[in-house]
């Protein structure tokens, strides 16, 4: 057994590590495969240590290295330490806190290093380093991307679904941790936890063909998400924006030969091969390793690629199978994405998208009303998507029973009875979701006819299901969120580069510059917003640069009451027998268009994007009396 050291007092970010998950595991006596406590090997063991054949410390130079490492996906419960092959670690202890968790990963992070010391638990550190970042003359880094949802969680904001296509690493492990979890209740008939509970639901209730179509789904989704956070608080349900991948599907001539988003593919990790090697024979499992590193749209194009004749060993097939759903909880063995030839041709492009949110009338747009009920437009290209994501199977061929479970014609998703067991499904509706609640914003007070109307099985009715911001949720492609310090009041703000993801730089529609939790203050003033302008003061000009995002003007004056009488109400500690209204001093939030802003700086070749923020008077002059917050946050849009 390699050597094993004493733990230390934290004197550095290395041993906090090591404490931490010391306090955690209290008493445990776990043996992680004859390591005992890894974490206490030497760092060099333990950078390379591997339980179960999961490398606990992933590799230098591996993307989002600190997420992706076998460490943190045991200490948050994600597949295969999910309860499906093994525990969450630490075993026999207590769960690591989610800020614990976070340290250990932003040191990995970080590269591990040995000796660094422990920062302060500050705020944003010193006194001095806070009132650098409220001058501008320091920074403010972003945060994680899942912190964002986890401060709506905490103060009851509304929570962002976001585009499948721009997750972090980070994002999407927390999205399968979840749906891994909905899956370890799956045995328990009438437990709404379990995915096929939800699976069951669609097949038994759900409603096609009429004006309820977008209304029952956004209830059947909004109660669905709040499950998937027991598990996970900061989990949406991202959506599927079908025209990413216009250009590949727009010639799909054959079956299983279309492409879906990456999130939903299978893939072989080490974890698969530990856990298959001795159950299969060595030449597959030899040729599942050569595959590795790369992602496929389906199995049996998997099966193809590892060099594996599918059902020439249908108990070796189901073995691969049932690893691939444990290593990605997304992936569908029911899935054959494509068609013959000319079924897709009339995949959506954008385009397309665009003249569907066009239409002006609800039930055009929807399915019509119930008296004379038809397939709206959104309807009709959703169930297109249907087809095409769950399409033909390439196994099947007569006399081959089209409805076997085992071995079917066509894939769940064409059939409304399965449809929603493939996790492909979820992403697919948030989608329909997302262009009803756009469709909404183009044509405000166009309603379905009867508000009043039930949606079983849910507790609501139609008006319950108009407003996705009154559900807790809104669509965005991607947010970058960077906190402030709302103790200090704020002359200028300096952000990091956003590290906007490429995909969203290619394709958006629009952008946003907000500000949140924005303090009602004793002086009025304005706010400046740029981007890419480090230099910007109140001396830079505003007409005709292209830096300029836009400004606001804050509307104050002095406290009508006494000492603490306009102090922000603390929004937690309400009881939910206040009926007071909204207090008048309610940090509120402002919202900037950037999309001509970003549109110009792209033209002119920028990468990325930072946010700089300038405080102003009413004479002109820089003013630390008129700006406090809690966030500044970057956001795009499809």
């Amino acid at each position: 057994m390699p050597s094993q050291t004493e733990p230390a007092s934290p004197t550095s970010r290395y041993l906090k590590v090591r404490q931490i998950l010391d306090l955690a595991a209290g008493a445990s006596t776990a043996e992680y495969q004859g390591f005992g406590r890894f974490w206490n090997l030497s760092l060099a063991e333990f950078l390379t240590v591997e339980i179960y054949g999961q490398r606990m410390i992933a590799p230098a130079g591996t993307p989002d290295r600190g997420a992706s490492s076998g460490l943190i996906r045991a200490l948050t419960g994600q597949p295969p330490w999910d309860g499906s092959q093994f525990p969450r670690l630490p075993w026999e202890g207590s769960a690591v806190s989610a800020s614990d968790i976070a340290f250990i990963q932003a040191w990995i992070d970080d590269g591990c290093p040995e000796t660094d010391p422990v920062p302060p638990p500050a705020q944003a550190g010193t006194f001095e380093q806070r009132l650098a970042l409220a001058r501008g003359d320091a920074r403010h880094t972003a945060v994680s991307a899942s912190a964002i949802n986890q401060g709506r969680h905490d103060d009851g904001g509304v929570k962002q679904r976001k585009n499948i296509e721009c997750l972090t690493p980070e994002e999407l492990q927390r999205y399968r941790a979840a749906v891994a979890w909905m899956h370890t209740f799956d045995e328990y008939f009438n437990d709404e936890r379990s995915w096929a509970f939800w699976g069951r639901m669609h097949a038994n209730n759900c409603q096609h063909g009429w004006e309820q179509f977008l209304t029952w789904h956004r209830l059947y989704l909004y109660y669905f998400e709040l499950e998937l956070q027991r598990f996970d608080p900061t989990v949406t349900v991202p959506y599927w924006d079908w025209t990413d991948q216009y250009e590949q599907n727009k010639a799909v001539t054959e079956v299983d030969t279309g492409t879906i988003p990456e999130a939903f593919r299978a893939f072989v990790d080490d974890r698969m091969l530990a856990a298959l090697a001795g159950k299969i024979p060595q030449n597959v499992l030899d040729g599942l390793k050569k595959i590795q590193g790369q992602t496929y749209d389906s199995g049996p194009r998997l099966f193809t690629a590892a060099g594996i004749t599918y059902a020439e060993n249908p108990a070796v097939d189901d073995l691969i199978f049932q690893e691939l759903a444990i290593t990605n909880p997304l992936f569908y063995r029911m899935r054959w994405p494509g068609g013959g030839a000319g079924l897709f041709e009339n995949y959506p492009a954008p385009s397309d998208i665009d003249n569907i949110l066009a239409i002006e009338n609800f039930f055009k747009f929807a399915s019509g009303p119930a008296e004379n009920h038809f397939f709206g437009a959104v309807e009709n290209i959703h169930n297109l998507l249907h087809s095409f994501a769950g399409g033909v199977n390439p196994n099947w061929h007569e006399p081959m029973d089209k409805n076997s479970r085992v071995e079917p014609e066509q894939g769940d998703m064409t059939a409304p009875t399965f449809t929603a067991y493939d996790p492909i499904f979820w992403s697919h509706h948030s989608n329909v979701d997302r262009l009803w609640a756009e469709w909404q914003q183009k044509h405000p007070g166009k309603d379905p006819d009867d508000l009043q109307a039930p949606l079983p099985p849910f507790a609501g009715n139609v008006a319950m299901s108009l407003d996705v911001h009154k559900l807790g949720y809104e669509y965005v492609k991607c947010c970058h969120c960077f906190p402030t310090d709302s103790s200090l009041t704020m002359t200028r703000f300096k952000g990091e580069p956003a590290g906007v993801h490429r995909h969203v730089m290619a394709k958006h529609s629009r952008a946003e510059v907000r500000l949140h939790g924005v303090r009602y203050l004793a002086r009025g003033g304005i706010i400046r917003a740029f981007l890419n302008q480090d230099d910007a003061d109140i001396k830079t000009a505003t007409r005709g640069n292209p830096n300029f995002v836009g400004q606001f003007h804050t509307v104050a004056g002095p406290c009508a009451g006494g000492p603490g009488h306009c102090e922000p109400p603390d929004l937690a500690s309400r009881s939910r027998f206040d009926q007071r209204p909204r207090h008048r001093k309610t940090p509120s939030k402002v919202h900037l268009d950037a999309t001509e802003c970003v549109a110009r700086l792209l033209a002119q070749g920028a990468t990325d994007f930072h946010v700089h923020l300038v405080v102003l008077d009413f004479t002109g002059a820089a003013s630390d009396e008129v700006l406090a917050l809690d966030a500044v946050t970057l956001n795009f849009f499809d």
